[in-house]
């Protein structure tokens, strides 16, 4: 029988320790969420490995070792609101339900629906799953004092930037052809000030491309 728990212990002290990843609370996270919990369960053996996951059609599971960094830069404490967009089956919203006050996160219809529901089985009831196009946020719960973007962009709409609070951070993988860059981004009077973090490559979502212009 496998050993999850073993297999989620190498995980934190193989993999994410190394990535300088130091933050005690997130650090406890990781080394308390199953992962396993929060895949499809072909994928369940491979919960605790570095690789970023195929969950459906076009859509990973981010690596955890490039989720736990970007937590860290993120800096959740326990009075921040946070959205998390592309949240797949819920595993980053589990990680920040003991990291932050509370944690609205959007998806597609299946996804949302399956997130919710292994979030409820797990015992997480900080966390609110909304159905809906991942590119415009949950204006309704908002402001947020973070929010998080589990996937790759080449864009960020406003509407997205305006749920976000003054002072408020942003942590998302931009991309640019095969090349990425993770950015953190603080929200000023004069707009989002980004500071570049470290290089990363994740799959692009779809809803963060920038539409190609064709001319006759």
């Amino acid at each position: 029988m496998f050993d999850y728990k073993k297999a989620r212990k190498n995980m934190v002290d193989n993999l994410i320790r190394p990535a300088n990843v130091t933050d005690p609370k997130l650090l406890s996270a990781l080394g308390d969420v199953q992962r396993d919990k929060f895949l499809p369960s072909n994928l369940a053996s491979l919960s605790y490995s570095e690789t970023e996951l195929l969950i459906q059609n076009d859509r990973t599971s981010m690596s955890p070792w490039l989720l736990a960094k970007m937590l860290q830069f993120l800096d959740l404490n326990s009075a921040d609101n946070v959205l998390s967009l592309a949240a797949g089956y819920g595993y980053s919203c589990a990680l920040m339900s003991s990291l932050a006050n509370f944690v609205v996160a959007v998806e597609t219809q299946d996804l949302a629906q399956e997130a919710q529901a292994r979030l409820i089985e797990n015992g997480y009831d900080n966390i609110l799953v909304r159905e809906g196009n991942i590119n415009e946020g949950a204006e309704e719960e908002g402001p947020y004092d973070a929010i998080l973007i589990e996937g790759a962009v080449e864009h960020i709409n406003k509407e997205i930037i305006n749920q976000l609070k003054l002072e408020g951070r942003i942590i998302v993988v931009f991309k640019e052809k095969n090349l990425g860059q993770c950015r953190l981004g603080i929200k000023t009077k004069s707009g989002l000030q980004w500071r570049n973090l470290f290089e990363a490559n994740c799959v692009l979502l779809n809803d963060f491309r920038i539409e190609e212009k064709f001319t006759l």
